[in-house]
């Protein structure tokens, strides 16, 4: 939604801000393990003034949101299959169509001109061009209160509840014969996904999901109270430019603005606030963390429920964040630095061996969180580009690795202690089922409560957690706060 926020200067000055596009769209889609978002900061880095940030946040971010779609779009123009078509060529048919129908502040010849320009292989410059152009000259768009009706919905697609485009042909599925690959189509989700969704939610919340996928994911921070007051993070981001006001949470505040500009604020690098997501928020205060305990996340990284743990505790308590991936380790030693946070420790060990753990940390733990790798379904809005990871195939693999982080959780924890199971998926296998095999298998685990949300209902993210407890009264932990 960002024609107000994202209006591009003079097309000359945007050749490369396009070519940064297509190269991160490239990435993405042909590099595994790439995130679109860690690329579009460091790009940012870069010395993009402002505009130019904006500008390069709403191209990647709403070319991945409507990928799908601009495909169908752009194929049914092209004397080419799409499959055949080269994968930079492809990048730059989805960044010119995006701009096209997408941003009303571009003008047509600049998006046509500047998205070909951007591909470093001269050849196929011509034949990007023509179907660039072809898709401009075809597509009929109007306002949406002037739309009568009447259009096949094979041949017409609203945008962003303010305009309609009409199409000269049939490019969407027929929803008469299949409504879950038509709606796959229009609202760019993988038309298993959206099947599942029909079968779960009905037709009127799956549309709300998938609409609600497609928006501009907002931006939360946490305000890190051992340094200063909501208030006083509100007064701080406006004094530094920044649009943001209070959350829905006491801890939360909402800004109103890229995160690549955020984290350039002072607020930021001193350490007053965190991004995280309101429904994420609500995690770490379930494990109810206390001065004197000792606490382990098994999957740390990036690092945000971690140092919400111990900001909820005033860096009273001992814990170990874990993770397997170095790399990412890294983001919550930095986080850790940032906030200024003594009492977390990291170490790289892979949580799924019981054995590991056990041979680094062999204590119990009066509390464990497991924020499991998952799905991400539930944060599409803000990882569009995990749509086409959710395969059947993967979910059986992901349900098997948080089996097993659960076993080891388990396994780590004191007699008495609290066990907070979380995910960012919508998806019951990951979810509810699988705690309700955890339970089946462990007569020792009591559940204490659970939540899930979908991202339609508070404004934020979806995504679930489980509260569960290791039965039995252990004796107390010698342990006593640090100073």
């Amino acid at each position: 939604m960002a024609d107000s926020e994202a209006t591009p200067p003079p097309a000359g000055a945007k050749r490369n801000v396009r070519a940064l596009a297509l190269e991160i769209l490239f990435e993405v889609h042909h590099k595994p393990g790439t995130f679109a978002q860690e690329r579009v900061q460091a790009a940012a880095r870069g010395g993009l003034n402002k505009r130019d940030r904006r500008f390069l946040t709403e191209l990647v971010f709403g070319v991945l949101r409507h990928e799908r779609t601009l495909d169908r779009i752009a194929a049914a123009f092209s004397d080419v299959k799409w499959h055949e078509i080269a994968p930079r060529a492809r990048e730059a048919l989805r960044l010119g169509v995006y701009q096209l129908l997408w941003l009303d502040g571009v003008p047509a010849f600049a998006s046509i001109h500047e998205s070909v320009a951007a591909l470093p292989d001269k050849r196929v410059r011509p034949f990007v061009n023509a179907v660039l152009r072809a898709v401009d000259r075809g597509v009929r768009r109007l306002p949406l209160a002037k739309d009568r009706g009447g259009a096949s919905p094979r041949k017409r697609l609203e945008i962003e509840g303010r305009k309609v485009c009409f199409f000269p042909k049939e490019v969407f599925a027929d929803p008469a014969k299949d409504l879950a690959a038509h709606l796959a189509d229009v609202f760019a989700h993988p038309p298993a996904l959206v099947a599942r969704w029909l079968a779960r939610h009905g037709e009127e919340k799956t549309r709300a999901i998938l609409a609600r996928n497609l928006e501009q994911a907002p931006l939360f921070v946490r305000v890190n109270r051992r340094k200063a007051t909501r208030e006083q993070l509100l007064e701080r981001l406006r004094n530094e430019g920044l649009k943001c006001g209070e959350g829905n949470l006491p801890e939360s505040v909402r800004v109103l603005a890229p995160p690549t500009e955020l984290v350039a604020t002072g607020a930021f690098t001193d350490g007053w606030c965190t991004v995280q997501d309101e429904t994420a928020m609500k995690v770490a205060p379930q494990l109810e963390p206390k001065a004197g305990q000792l606490l382990l996340d098994l999957c740390a990284a990036p690092g945000g429920k971690t140092t919400h743990l111990a900001e909820l505790c005033d860096d009273g308590a001992t814990i170990l964040a874990a993770d397997r991936d170095e790399g990412r380790l890294e983001r919550v030693r930095e986080a850790v630095a940032r906030l200024g946070l003594k009492g977390v420790s990291c170490m790289t060990v892979d949580a799924t061996d019981e054995a590991s753990i056990r041979a680094v940390t062999p204590a119990p733990y009066d509390g464990v969180l497991l924020d499991a790798p998952c799905s991400n379904s539930g944060v599409l809005a803000r990882r569009p580009e995990a749509k086409d990871r959710i395969t059947p195939e993967h979910l059986a693999e992901l349900t098997e690795l948080q089996a097993k982080l659960l076993k080891t959780a388990v396994a780590r924890l004191f007699p008495g202690g609290r066990l907070v199971y979380s995910t960012c998926s919508l998806e019951p296998e990951e979810n509810e089922e699988q705690v309700r095999a955890l339970l089946a298998a462990n007569r020792e685990i009591e559940l204490l409560s659970e939540e899930s949300t979908l991202p339609t209902e508070a404004g934020g993210d979806g995504g679930y957690f489980a509260v569960l407890k290791k039965k039995g009264q252990g004796l107390p932990r010698m342990t006593t706060a640090r100073s």
